[in-house]
């Protein structure tokens, strides 16, 4: 409850700059927006196993722990390069227990651009996965599975030259 105060205060001092790619700290994150990896971080189908019963976690039950959040927002950024606030517009459409600033202010915190003294938030999935799911119940529950498929199926180099 602490953190969901702090964020109503964060909200109300930043304004408009809760949802502002640079965020409160004017730093531009180094994402993009890269369509297809995006649709396969929202359906769960990413390299990363506990990302992905994350996601399909939040796509049945419309919940996710604040773990959860904070391990899928760092893959999201981190590993897959998208966009802080696609992800956050993400769980704003599915999230039961939504909440704006909430929801935007952890988004900023995980990126980057938002109130954190240590920067940028990079989680290892791997010490995660050891951490909060040794047995590996969760995943395999939510149908985790490594999906050996490439983030993208288009690569730079096969993109027309001058393009």
């Amino acid at each position: 409850m602490l953190w969901r105060e702090y964020f109503q205060w964060y909200a109300h001092r930043h304004g408009k700059h809760l949802f502002a790619f640079k965020g409160i700290k004017q730093q531009k994150p180094f994402t993009s927006f890269y369509p297809e990896r995006f649709r396969k971080w929202c359906s769960g189908n990413t390299p990363y196993p506990l990302v992905n019963a994350c996601m399909k976690q939040l796509n049945v039950t419309g919940f996710m722990s604040n773990r959860g959040r904070q391990i899928v927002a760092s893959c999201l950024v981190n590993e897959l390069a998208v966009d802080w606030r696609y992800g956050a517009a993400y769980f704003e459409q599915q999230l039961l227990d939504y909440d704006v600033a909430s929801n935007w202010g952890n988004w900023q915190y995980l990126a980057g651009v938002g109130a954190d003294p240590r920067s940028k938030r990079h989680f290892d999935f791997e010490k995660q996965t050891r951490q909060y799911d040794p047995e590996g119940l969760f995943m395999n529950k939510w149908q985790g599975g490594i999906q050996i498929l490439p983030l993208d199926s288009v690569d730079v180099s096969d993109w027309p030259v001058g393009a």
